[in-house]
C-alpha cells in the first residue's frame, strides 16, 4: 500500500495523461497524493512588478479528487524541475513519482534536457513515466 505519491504536473496536456495513470493505480484512502508543479526561478534582473503567470492547477486537483478517494493537495516549488521533484520526493518520503514524458528522442532529448529521464536517474523511489 502506497502512502505518498507525487504527481508531477505541468499544467498542460501531459498533466491529464499523468492523472489518468493515477486512476489506474489502486490507491487506498490513507494514501496522500501531492500534485507537484515546479515554476522556473524568477531572474534576479526581473522587475518586481512584472507578473509571472502560473497555470491554474484547480482543474487538476478537482480531477485528482474525483479519480482517487484519498487526500489530494498541491505543492508549488521553484527551481530546476528534476532537482525539485527528486528533492521533494526525498523530503516527503514519497514511494512513487508519476511524471509525464514529452516523447523527446535523440538530439532533441539531449538539447532540451528530459526532466523525466533525470527524475528516473536520481529519484529515491519508484517512478512511473507516462508517455505524453
Amino acid at each position: 500500500m502506497l502512502k505518498t505519491i507525487l504527481v508531477a504536473v505541468d499544467g498542460g496536456s501531459t498533466a491529464q495523461k499523468v492523472l489518468q495513470a493515477l486512476g489506474w493505480l489502486q490507491v487506498s484512502q490513507v494514501t496522500q497524493v501531492q500534485l507537484v508543479y515546479v515554476r522556473p526561478p524568477i531572474p534576479a534582473d526581473s522587475p518586481a512588478d512584472v507578473p509571472h503567470p502560473e497555470p491554474d492547477l484547480t482543474p487538476c486537483l478537482a480531477w485528482c479528487q474525483q479519480m482517487v478517494s484519498c487526500d489530494c493537495s498541491i505543492k508549488i516549488l521553484t527551481g530546476d524541475p528534476a532537482e525539485e521533484i527528486v528533492g521533494w520526493a526525498a523530503a516527503t518520503g514519497a514511494e512513487l513519482i508519476l511524471i509525464g514524458s514529452r516523447g523527446l528522442t535523440g538530439v532533441e532529448r539531449i538539447l532540451r534536457q528530459s526532466v523525466s529521464a533525470q527524475v528516473v536517474a536520481d529519484a529515491p523511489c519508484a517512478v512511473l513515466v507516462v508517455h505524453g
